[in-house]
């Protein structure tokens, strides 16, 4: 029975702490029109870029 608990418990928090993930990482991949929507990312390898009217994460090109 106990096992049984420990096993429920571990799974509540591993579904919590996906769902967690997944609606932060989601504010950042909104939609947008053109790459001006898209969150500013200060990196010198990787920037937003508006693909298929979604904000993705690309390599940028030097």
């Amino acid at each position: 029975m106990i096992q049984l608990l420990k096993f429920v418990y571990a799974m509540i928090l591993f579904i919590s702490i996906v769902f967690l993930i997944r609606t932060q990482l989601s504010d950042i991949y909104e939609e947008c029109e053109t790459d001006d929507y898209c969150p500013k990312y200060r990196d010198l390898l990787y920037v937003f870029k508006c693909i298929d009217k979604r904000c993705e994460l690309v390599e940028a090109h030097a």
